[in-house]
């Protein structure tokens, strides 16, 4: 295959230039594309690794089992779905800079979600091309019929119990698609619970390791993204790498098991249930994804036109001075200060500054536009305000203002997250 190094080599190009374009977007802050960054940053990455898997075995996903990765793509939709729709009751993390087109944020998401399970999978498969943990070996496993009942009834329980003590068993929701490991083991698809009865356990061991590396990367391109997800996980809003607590990195390792025994479950479906099943996640995904967009997106872009201080003329006076939006008008106040802004675009040093003040409110944690002007209306005005607001007290009566104006009101925890960050970056200038 004397064509392969070209192969390999148009791969990693491709990978390179889809990572670039998103990053130039996000570094540029170029409206509108800067906000699915996660988009690019992903697909690259994972040409990348699937061009690394190539070059070590001369396959790969992209190159000889595209019929696999297209089911993986479609899989990982209600796959991660499932848990989207477990966080409308749990509420452990919210969206915030939502697309302004309903449509196209739901494309977006559809895109993004797609790349949960290769997310996972990819990375696995990268650490057996590597031949890592190959030769580990354990004491084998007795599987029995009560082992395979108790795996099955511990996936339906672990459903259970967060719904109904959504506050004390969150965390088994997670745990959840690994009860399908009964059924993959009975029919004879692809089983840890087999490879665990054989002694092996490298493949476990990898999708651990796949685990903990996807994680890295999820949050790492997490944290810079404009739209983008934060955590509320209860007791552990505090210490964070990134936006995710500490502690929910261990999380992840469990999410490669359950996205390998997921999948081996979806590929094992029987040929005259496929298409029902197919038309089933299709309608799940999209009745969750309803769900998402009117209860998890917490916030939208904000907009120059949103910024109360501004009329239409000093939105336009802005524009034209090359500032098109808050970030900019931020990142601006920021390295050239509020006179200068106010020089070039022609208006009073005060009607920027309250601007600029506005603007670093709704970008303050994503809170968007609207939230910030009720933290306005309830006396908060910038961010060495809210540092030196009592959470408790101000959801309260950010909760009364916004009931008064038929407003869907901010949750104790994002006014707990807002007050913890303003207090962490030292409550921010009064500029």
């Amino acid at each position: 295959m004397h064509d392969a190094p070209v192969r390999g080599l148009l791969r990693i190009a491709a990978g390179l230039l889809v990572l670039g374009a998103g990053l130039l977007a996000l570094v540029l802050d170029v409206p509108a594309w800067n906000a699915v960054w996660y988009v690019p940053a992903w697909y690259g990455y994972l040409l990348l690794v699937d061009a690394a898997i190539f070059a070590r075995r001369g396959d790969s996903f992209f190159d000889g089992r595209r019929r696999e990765l297209f089911e993986m793509l479609f899989w990982s939709l209600p796959f991660w779905f499932f848990f989207e729709a477990c966080n409308l009751v749990l509420e452990n993390w919210y969206y915030v800079f939502g697309l302004r087109s309903r449509w196209v944020s739901a494309g977006t998401a559809a895109l993004a979600y797609a790349t949960v399970l290769p997310a996972c999978l990819f990375h696995a498969e990268l650490l057996e091309a590597w031949g890592a943990f190959e030769k580990k070996r354990c004491r084998p496993l007795r599987v029995r019929p009560g082992l395979l009942y108790g795996v099955g009834a511990a996936g339906l329980l672990c459903i259970a119990l967060p719904l109904l003590l959504p506050r004390a068993a969150f965390a088994l929701v997670w745990f959840v698609p690994i009860g399908l490991e009964a059924v993959n083991y009975k029919r004879g698809s692809p089983s840890l619970l087999r490879d665990l009865e054989e002694g092996r356990c490298a493949r476990l061991l990898r999708l651990l390791a796949a685990g903990f590396w996807a994680a890295v990367i999820w949050e790492g391109v997490n944290f810079p993204a404009r739209c983008k997800w934060i955590y509320t996980v209860p007791g552990f809003e505090g210490r964070k790498l990134f936006e995710m607590p500490l502690a929910g990195f261990l999380g992840f390792p469990v999410l490669a098991v359950g996205a390998f025994c997921f999948f081996s479950f979806a590929r094992g479906l029987p040929t005259r249930w496929r298409r029902p099943a197919a038309l089933l996640a299709i309608v799940f995904s999209t009745a969750v994804e309803l769900g998402v967009e009117r209860h998890t997106v917490r916030s939208r872009r904000p907009l120059l036109s949103e910024l109360e201080s501004l009329d239409a003329a000093a939105v336009q006076a802005i524009r034209d001075a090359g500032i098109p939006t808050p970030e900019r008008l931020s990142r601006a106040a920021a390295k050239e200060g509020i006179e200068s802004i106010a020089g070039r675009a022609a208006l009073p040093v005060s009607t920027i500054a309250r601007a600029v003040w506005e603007a670093d409110l709704a970008l303050h944690k994503g809170m968007g536009a609207s939230r910030a002007a009720l933290l306005r209306a309830a006396g908060v005005s910038n961010i060495a305000d809210l540092a030196r607001q009592e959470p408790e007290a101000l959801f309260e009566r950010l909760a009364a203002l916004a009931r008064s104006r038929g407003q869907d009101p901010p949750r104790p925890a994002e006014v707990r997250l807002w007050v913890h960050a303003a207090q962490v970056s030292g409550g921010g200038p009064a500029r």
